[in-house]
């Protein structure tokens, strides 16, 4: 079989392998140069987002070499006398997901590689994003992903929306869109903006982001033919699943935004604030009776009053909060609401909360049925211990803080106590930088089969050696993230890659940038990828 593999006698088969490496890039190069048989299933995969890694900008070149005698004239005449070449691929065909902020950012950089005194040109930049764009929609391309970015440095000819007219399938089967408005100009932007309402009926995500750009405030009044647009397009969605409004907070009202949402009560899961107003037209949302997943981001004004209207259970629940004064009282109340369907609860603090306790009972009150709990910057308090010591189905747990302020001695103990009533069924446990210095402590007392470990630090050899210890006594860790262990000398990382062998232990070492690290606990995620391996 492995022959017929390499061969490209079963590309059924391998066709679904490299869809699986989609977001595995050099692993897809790497198959793209095994033999001509490969090299044809991978590129097409690899062409597909081709903006959202960071390739040199060289290879806007592939889709240049693909326009027309009297484009490439167009080029000349502005200054890019490079000749492209007709390439193997048409790789604009193979476009899968588009994001038109990237796409101006790789063009700037493409026109300074080929011609540096021409990089300030807004007429250069304006004709070839509008080159590529229609290039792009003529070619037979089907997007997946489209990110419509709005600005006044960013507009569209007529010919673009006359060829959108004729090549209808270039939207017909977008699934995820969102909406990024600048400093945008509003006749180009809405033309756009209908010339997608027209043809898209299956998205499943729906984001609409007003960027505050340089500080530049849009109108809303401006933003009104948009606004009609964004809820035609709601609307006239199949089963639209996700939606996220992101720095409204200049609305006042939404002018039926939020109302609109009542045509997707049935397939509604997941609804995402950040940075918004308040309106009377989040009620709506209680008709969405397959709410899932609620996430507040930076609206500790919104939280108080959509804690009174709401009136539904979720079972994901995320909430970061940036107030320099923060109410326990409306995320109790959610919790209570919420109570035994909640299974994923994530809180972030920047600031201190006022009477932090009342969450922590709410949650021990109304919510037992926790399998994911991430926190960050609450007290490593008597309470929270205990708390999380009473979760009896807890899956995931992150915690992370400030160093605190409790007395060295104390903290030994609440450690100790901690790595004692932690559940059983914990699988995969993330540390923060707060507790580097006691981690030994924690790893010498707790007897919960473990099988993903993420820890800030490996700061001396006495952390090394309960780590070590630790694997050998539970036999489940298969996997230790790592933030940093460049603290310690050579011969103890010698010893820690001989004891690894020694007691033939199936344990992958990754070590992490910590922002990234971080990342990998999402409270909407399933399972851990470990990824962003950057020291072994």
């Amino acid at each position: 079989m492995a022959s017929k593999i390499l061969k490209g006698d079963m590309p059924e088969l391998m066709e679904d392998i490299l869809n699986n490496l989609n977001d595995e890039i050099y692993s897809l190069y790497s198959c793209a140069l095994v033999n001509r048989y490969w090299c044809k299933m991978s590129i097409p995969i690899l062409c597909q987002d081709p903006f959202s890694f960071k390739p040199r900008p060289s290879f806007i070149s592939n889709y240049v070499s693909s326009l027309g005698e009297n484009d490439k004239i167009t080029l000349k005449r502005c200054g890019i006398n490079e000749e492209f070449p007709k390439t193997l691929f048409d790789y604009e065909r193979f476009l899968k997901v588009l994001n038109l902020g990237r796409l101006k950012c790789k063009v700037y950089d493409w026109i300074e590689l080929f011609n540096s005194k021409s990089h300030n040109d807004d007429t250069l930049r304006y004709h070839i994003i509008n080159l590529l764009f229609k290039l792009f929609i003529e070619s037979g391309a089907i997007l997946h992903t489209f990110s419509l970015y709005f600005s006044e440095s960013l507009g569209f000819k007529p010919e673009i929306f006359y060829s959108l007219g004729q090549n209808e399938q270039f939207f017909s089967q977008i699934q995820h869109l969102s909406l990024d408005i600048g400093d945008f100009n509003i006749e180009s932007a809405t033309t756009l903006l209908n010339a997608v309402a027209k043809n898209v009926t299956k998205l499943r995500t729906l984001e609409f982001n007003e960027d505050d750009y340089n500080g530049h405030v849009n109108q809303v009044n401006d933003m009104l033919p948009l606004i009609h647009s964004f809820i035609y397009i709601i609307k006239s969605q199949e089963q639209l699943r996700i939606i996220s409004l992101v720095g409204l907070r200049y609305f006042t009202e939404f002018h039926g935004i939020i109302s609109a949402l009542e045509s997707q009560k049935s397939s509604l899961q997941e609804v995402r604030i950040d940075n918004c107003n308040f309106s009377a037209e989040f009620e709506v949302l209680n008709n969405c009776k397959n709410l899932e997943t609620f996430r507040i981001m930076s609206c500790n004004w919104v939280l108080s009053k959509l804690s009174k209207i709401l009136d539904y259970k979720i079972s994901t629940l995320e909430l970061e909060l940036t107030d320099y004064s923060i109410d326990a009282q409306p995320i109790a109340l959610i919790l209570k609401k919420s109570a035994i369907l909640l299974q994923r609860l994530r809180l972030v603090s920047s600031n201190e909360i006022k009477d932090e306790p009342l969450i922590l009972e709410a949650i021990k009150s109304f919510c037992p049925n926790i399998i994911h709990f991430s926190i960050v910057n609450l007290e490593f308090s008597t309470q929270l211990i205990e708390l999380i010591g009473n979760f009896q189905k807890l899956q995931i747990l992150s915690i992370c803080r400030d160093a605190d302020e409790i007395p060295d001695e104390e903290m030994k103990i609440r450690v100790k106590q901690f790595s004692e009533i932690l559940p059983l069924t914990l699988q995969y446990f993330c540390l923060g930088y707060w507790l580097r210095y006691h981690i030994d402590i924690l790893l010498n007392h707790c007897n919960t089969p473990l099988k993903k470990l993420l820890i800030y630090e490996i700061c001396d050899e006495k952390i090394f050696k309960a780590l070590v210890e630790f694997c050998i006594r539970i036999k489940t860790l298969n996997y230790v993230g790592v933030n940093r262990y460049l603290d310690l000398d050579d011969n103890i990382k010698r010893n820690w890659n001989h004891m690894l062998h020694w007691y033939h232990l199936n344990l992958l070492i990754l070590i992490f940038k910590f922002y990234e690290f971080l990342l990998l606990l999402s409270v909407g995620q399933q399972d851990i990828m470990l990824f962003y391996v950057y020291y072994c």
